[in-house]
């Protein structure tokens, strides 16, 4: 599993910090998720609400 949520990030002009803000977590814990093991460790919970705060699909953040 691949992540995409830098190209996601970047196609809407988001900032890790705005997405840690918006989620309640640290920014660490969404610069993980922009690393391949740190999607494919992240739960489907945490997928759907990553895919919410940014505004995609949950299917939009990785790719296999």
């Amino acid at each position: 599993m691949r992540s995409r949520l830098k190209v996601v990030l970047a196609e809407r002009r988001l900032r890790q910090k705005e997405v840690a803000r918006r989620l309640g977590v640290d920014k660490s814990s969404v610069w993980r998720w922009t690393t391949d093991e740190g999607i494919a460790q992240a739960s489907l919970g945490t997928l759907a609400s990553l895919a919410r705060a940014v505004g995609c699909e949950v299917e939009d953040l990785y790719e296999m």
